[in-house]
C-alpha cells in the first residue's frame, strides 16, 4: 500500500514538472511556442560574440547584471565570430542553452523580460541569430569592414556588433541632437562614439 502511495506522488510530481515552465517563461505554453520556434532549425550568430567564462561552457548576458571593472576579467579567452553555425538545445531557470558548430562548450544566453513571453524571449535572444548568414545583408560601404572586424566612422550599432560584438560598458548622453552614447572595449582598449546609433569618432584608452 505504501509503495502503491508512493507511486501516486511520483507520478503526480512528475506530472507537474512537466506541465511547469522555466524561470524565464510565465507559463509552460510560452516555453512551448518558443521552443518550437527556435528550436528545430539551425540558426547563424548575427553579431561577434565575446562570452563570459563560466562553469562548464560560455555565458552570454543580455541583461546587463555582469559589470566589469577591470579589463577584460571575466571575458573567456575567445570571441565567437558572427556567421557561426548555432543551435539551440534548452531553457533553463533564466537563460537559454545553445551550442555553436566548432565548439564543445554549452553557450548559456542569460535573458530577462519582464512579461516572461515567448515574444518577449524571442525579441532578446533574436539580437544574436540570424537565419541566413549576416554579412551578405550589412549596408555595401560597410562590408569589408565588418568582414575583417574593424570599426569605420558612419557604422551603424548592429555593425559595431558584428564587427566587435557588445561593448563591455555603455553610457548614454541625451543631446540636442539626439541621443549621443559612449562604449568601452576593456580588450581593445578603446572608447566607441556614437550619435543617433552611429559611430562618429572612437580613443584609445
Amino acid at each position: 500500500m505504501r509503495q502503491y502511495q508512493l507511486s501516486i506522488v511520483l507520478s503526480l510530481l512528475l506530472g507537474i514538472s512537466a506541465c511547469s515552465s522555466s524561470g524565464l517563461f510565465r507559463s509552460a505554453a510560452h516555453e512551448q511556442t518558443f521552443r518550437e520556434q527556435f528550436g528545430q532549425r539551425q540558426w547563424y550568430t548575427a553579431i561577434t560574440l565575446r562570452p563570459y567564462a563560466h562553469p562548464g561552457g560560455y555565458l552570454i548576458d543580455l541583461t546587463g547584471t555582469i559589470a566589469e571593472e577591470q579589463f577584460d576579467t571575466y571575458r573567456a579567452a575567445t570571441s565567437i565570430p558572427f556567421g557561426s553555425r548555432i543551435r539551440l538545445i534548452d531553457v533553463a531557470n533564466d537563460a537559454v542553452l545553445a551550442r555553436i558548430e566548432g565548439y564543445d562548450e554549452v553557450l548559456r544566453i542569460l535573458v530577462s523580460t519582464q512579461r516572461g513571453t515567448a515574444d518577449d524571449v524571442a525579441n532578446e535572444v533574436g539580437i544574436l541569430l540570424s537565419p541566413d548568414p549576416p554579412l551578405p545583408a550589412v549596408r555595401a560601404a560597410m562590408r569589408d569592414f565588418v568582414a575583417r572586424h574593424q570599426i569605420a566612422r558612419g557604422m551603424s550599432w548592429r555593425e559595431v556588433y558584428m564587427s566587435w560584438g557588445q561593448p563591455d560598458k555603455a553610457q548614454v548622453m541625451p543631446s540636442s541632437s539626439g541621443t549621443l552614447e559612449e562604449w568601452v572595449y576593456f580588450d581593445k582598449r578603446m572608447h566607441l562614439f556614437l550619435e543617433n546609433g552611429y559611430v562618429t569618432n572612437w580613443q584609445q584608452m
